[in-house]
């Protein structure tokens, strides 16, 4: 019986690593960790991040200069989230992680009450 289980659980993973949807995310993702552009918009956006935690560290986060530093880091992500193949990618995720829900919710609906709407008596 266990070995049937790993044998269907081991089919499953291989169709959703198929499913067109993964796929198309995967290469999405590497073509972003192969683009120059993306690469220095995320270091910039890192970059930024760093900045604002130490700017925290030093003062408070009502400050001039924490504002200023969150504003820096405000507009780091937001210039890298609209880069078209990061918004391309950001669309194939949600896509994905909406399939990942989809199969969370059939497989654990019985187990977990919160995950399907009550019915109603």
């Amino acid at each position: 019986m266990s070995k049937d289980i790993y044998q269907k659980a081991s089919e499953f993973k291989e169709q959703l690593q198929s499913d067109p949807r993964v796929v198309f995310l995967d290469r999405l993702e590497k073509e972003m960790n192969d683009n120059e552009e993306v690469m220095a918009l995320a270091y910039k956006k890192d970059m930024m991040a760093v900045k604002y935690s130490d700017t925290l560290s030093h003062f408070s986060s009502d400050s001039d200069e924490a504002k200023q530093a969150l504003k820096e880091l405000s507009k780091a992500k937001e210039e890298l989230n609209n880069h078209p193949l990061v918004k391309e990618y950001l669309k194939a995720y949600g896509d994905v992680r909406d399939l990942y829900m989809e199969i969370n919710k059939v497989l654990f609906s019985d187990f977990t009450p919160n995950l399907c709407p009550k019915e109603s008596k």
